[in-house]
């Protein structure tokens, strides 16, 4: 009895020692499980946002050529459509040759600003050409691709209208972010009016001046038919504050439409949307006009003007 006691004893004194030692390790913290959150949890557009721009430039062609000065103005507004897609539409309005052209274009996409934009997009252009009036319409498939600091954006499709041919067209455009507010791209279109490249800059004013949604910007264009043309001019963003290369993965893609008045030019310098002057050697006569047996001596004049 007794040793069957001292053996319990000695049981509870090493569970009571066992316990004693458990309590004084140190806890080891369990961290819980946080959510990365990266920029693939951003929205396609960041919020409603839009933009305003004015333009001024000199076009220059070939001989048969006006060159003249011309100006525009354009206006984008983008806005979201749930957590992956957006829309926006375009509104452009430009003054060239001692005409009026206009623009309308809307753009539906899906985007992650860490990744990609894929999309569809249409336009439709109109103005006074010398040949009479000039309508274009273009359907587009839209896309751009983000790769650190360089970004590729691109629509090509099909365009139509009444004095072109329906036909494929492609218009890219390669960009450099050599700073979150400075942009230096170069582009190049193929369409009706034939090829055309163009570079430019475009540089956002720094938050700290009170003028950090307003950009500066600067372009060149050089196309087939002796065509060229240098421009400048003002962008005004509405939105949040944020860097230029982060609003043009955010929130507003390309406004595509600008580019078509220098399109219509390039064409024009060629003497594709130009009226074909008559010949003067071309015979204004019928055979009617000499009776109907012999044969009028005037049409086999090239000199002659009437019987």
């Amino acid at each position: 009895m007794r040793a069957t006691m001292l053996a319990g004893a000695v049981v509870l004194t090493a569970a009571s020692a066992a316990n004693a030692a458990d309590l004084s390790r140190p806890l080891v913290p369990v961290t819980p499980a946080v959510p990365v959150v990266t920029q693939q949890a951003l929205d396609a557009v960041s919020g409603l946002n839009g933009k305003i721009e004015g333009a001024g430039g000199y076009e220059w062609g070939d001989k048969t050529f006006r060159d003249h000065a011309f100006g525009r103005l354009a206006g984008s507004v983008a806005m979201p459509i749930g957590h992956s897609f957006g829309a926006q539409l375009d509104v452009a309005g430009e003054t060239a040759r001692g005409e009026f052209g206009g623009a309308v274009g809307g753009h539906l996409f899906w985007r992650n600003p860490s990744f990609a934009l894929l999309g569809v997009y249409a336009d439709g252009y109109t103005t006074k050409a010398p040949k009479g009036d000039f309508n274009l319409g273009r359907v587009a498939a839209e896309g751009e691709l983000y790769l650190d600091r360089v970004s590729l954006s691109a629509i090509a499709g099909v365009e139509y209208g009444n004095m072109v041919k329906t036909r494929g067209f492609i218009d890219a455009v390669a960009s450099l972010y050599a700073t979150d507010d400075l942009r230096v791209y170069a582009g190049w279109r193929n369409d009706f009016a034939g090829n055309q490249g163009r570079g430019g800059v475009e540089y956002q004013l720094p938050a700290s001046t009170g003028w950090g949604n307003v950009a500066l910007f600067a372009e060149g264009r050089v196309g087939e038919h002796g065509y060229a043309a240098g421009l400048g001019g003002v962008k005004v963003y509405f939105g949040q504050q944020k860097s230029l290369m982060r609003r043009h993965r955010e929130d507003d893609p390309d406004t595509w439409s600008t580019q078509t008045g220098g399109a219509v030019a390039q064409a024009i310098s060629g003497g594709q949307l130009v009226k074909k002057k008559k010949k003067p050697d071309e015979p204004t006569c019928t055979p009617g006009d000499a009776g109907r047996d012999a044969p009028p001596p005037c049409c086999t004049d090239k000199n002659a003007r009437a019987c």
